[in-house]
């Protein structure tokens, strides 16, 4: 039992970078998490952490040990909520990442009835378009775009994400409409840039036409930027159907060259692998899978608009 208090004290020593804040986390005394840490270093025959009269950090054995140890903690924790389960309602802190467009348009749509649902969860949300490591992060869920290459996760597959090009009636009295992808060579093209790496997203042609080195007269790094410019006649844009649905049913977006899309990736929910899903999770996951499967307009293909 001294070596697992010794192995809390040294994991809330990393996550607050601070003894004193450790013990406030741990409900000990300053002085108690420096002497179990110092245990720990003993048995170990290793130094943990470099020490300076304001912080501490890691050493290399340190965090190797930490990633083990927290591993250990928080597999003792999904472990008690999976026997829980059963007779715990949902609550606590939900961490939970999205990127911005799918935040807006879809996610924010259905936070009331999810908060009426369950009042115990106290969600904690990040728009966020960079790929983020959820583990390293302590994220909860993320809803994630394309493949999933992270072995450490798991994912339960929303929709496949489906665009159109478009463009308001006024860019097209002046510029007039596109007939095929390769007219877009002589049109003003407004582009989704990522925000981890810069690259410009691709268009969701068919072949031939996937590869297609379009015009870049405007490019964001946010999808919502880009809808507004293509309201504003700047250019057409390339947006997700569930983005751009609403304004074109308003008159304000004008679809072309749907015959010519095809899907381009999908939307999932991520979660990490190595744990059982706790309630406040499997609330989350079930809930946005439910309703965002009513939205069957969300994942419209292009040609059926």
């Amino acid at each position: 039992m001294d070596s697992l208090a010794s192995v809390v004290a040294f994991v809330h020593a990393v996550e607050q970078q601070s003894y004193v804040a450790a013990a406030r986390v741990g409900g000990v005394s300053p002085s108690a998490i420096g002497k179990a840490v110092a245990r720990l270093e003993s048995r170990l025959g290793v130094r943990l952490f470099n020490r300076t009269t304001r912080s501490i950090s890691l050493t290399e054995e340190g965090a190797v040990l930490y990633e083990r140890y927290k591993r250990i903690i928080d597999d003792m924790e999904d472990a008690e909520a999976t026997i829980l389960q059963s007779r715990e309602r949902p609550r606590g802190r939900l961490r939970v990442s999205v990127p911005h467009i799918v935040g807006h348009h879809l996610l924010m749509s259905i936070l009331p009835a999810f908060a009426e649902r369950f009042p115990e969860i106290e969600l904690d949300i990040d728009f966020d378009d960079k790929v983020i490591d959820l583990v390293a992060e302590g994220l909860d869920v993320v809803v994630r775009s394309g493949e999933l290459a992270d072995a450490r996760l798991i994912a339960r597959h929303l929709g496949d994400q489906h665009f159109v090009v478009c463009g308001s009636l006024d860019y097209f009295k002046r510029h007039g409409r596109p007939d095929t992808p390769d007219d877009l060579s002589q049109h003003a093209c407004i582009h989704f840039k990522y925000p981890s790496s810069g690259r410009v997203a691709p268009w969701a042609f068919r072949a031939p036409y996937e590869r297609l080195l379009l015009p870049r007269s405007l490019a964001f790094n946010n999808t919502d930027a880009g809808l507004r410019a293509a309201q504003d006649g700047l250019g057409l844009a390339h947006l997700p159907v569930y983005a751009a649905a609403p304004h074109m049913g308003a008159g304000t977006l004008v679809p072309v060259l749907t015959s010519f899309m095809v899907p381009l990736g999908a939307l999932s929910l991520v979660w990490p692998s190595n744990r059982q899903l706790s309630p406040k999770v499997r609330a989350f996951v079930d809930f946005v899978v439910k309703n965002f499967g009513a939205r069957p307009d969300a994942f419209r293909p292009a040609p059926s608009l």
